[in-house]
């Protein structure tokens, strides 16, 4: 028995090895393991790259975001109508494929629109929120047109939207076009350096004494760089200089009526020069 303990023993002890056998089954098992951590994020970002096409294409070819409408804010003289022409765009576009910049930017080509700025609504609207641009007067070259207050034309006829007031307004004369093609939405007065004179003279004596104003017709350029008011009623034109025009309109309503006292039919007052005033008379054409 002790004899066969002592075999069995043995026989134990060289099977032993095998133990490092079992422990290189488990190296390799770590050693797997390790690789799997380093594929497991891309697995994941294989994953998450597949799911956001999925839900991508779910999205995008969803009638979820089919555009139904527009709403737009800032319209006075435009309507909604026009703005959906302009945009580009179709009712049944998808919310999500619109490139709004582009939107915007056709918009902008729109003379009457200065501003456009458009924001998605999901599911199935876009906003778009409109600046438009407004005559300050009209100005004669060759043909008519409008002009906005950074001396942009506008179109020569009137919108429907636009009242009796956003129409009667002064008609500036004698400006040189020189430029080759005029045509709404050029920005004339960019080159036109009496054209730009004139807007920034019309602003501030809007802004000085908006009342009298309201009686001006014509604004007449003239050759020596003064400025002819021609006045609704009686045709009196009154000649200015361009600049101090608070100043300027003051003196000359103080004026007025001694002209008219003493000149009961004047053709012009003429205040260009400093310290005088010259009336010329519709009879004799003198002062």
């Amino acid at each position: 028995k002790m004899k066969a303990k002592k075999t069995l023993r043995k026989k134990e002890e060289k099977k032993r090895p095998m133990v490092v056998a079992a422990g290189n089954k488990g190296q390799r098992k770590s050693i797997s393991l390790g690789r799997f951590v380093y594929v497991l994020p891309l697995l994941l970002l294989l994953g998450t790259a597949f799911g956001a096409v999925k839900l991508r294409d779910y999205l995008v070819f969803s009638e979820r975001f089919d555009l139904v409408a527009l709403e737009v804010d800032g319209l006075r003289l435009l309507n909604g109508d026009d703005v959906l022409q302009a945009s580009g765009i179709s009712v049944g576009d998808n919310v999500l494929e619109i490139d709004i910049q582009e939107v915007s930017r056709r918009l902008e080509q729109v003379p009457w629109i200065k501003r456009a700025i458009v924001m998605r609504k999901p599911p199935d609207r876009l906003v778009v929120e409109i600046v438009e641009r407004q005559r300050l007067a009209w100005v004669e070259l060759g043909q008519t047109y409008g002009i906005d207050r950074e001396g942009v034309l506008l179109p020569g006829w009137r919108l429907a939207n636009e009242s009796y007031g956003d129409v009667d307004l002064p008609v500036i004369l004698g400006v040189p076009a020189t430029v080759d093609s005029l045509y709404p939405g050029l920005a004339l007065a960019d080159t036109v350096r009496v054209l730009r004179e004139i807007i920034t003279w019309w602003k501030l004596a809007l802004e000085a004494d908006p009342e009298f104003c309201t009686g001006i017709s014509e604004i007449v350029v003239l050759s020596d760089e003064g400025i002819g008011l021609r006045m609704a009623g009686d045709g009196l034109e009154v000649r200015l200089p361009l600049n101090q025009v608070e100043t300027r309109l003051r003196d000359l309503k103080r004026m007025m009526p001694r002209v008219y006292r003493e000149y009961p039919n004047p053709a012009y007052i003429d205040l260009r020069y400093a310290g005088q005033l010259i009336v010329g008379s519709k009879e004799t054409g003198s002062g």
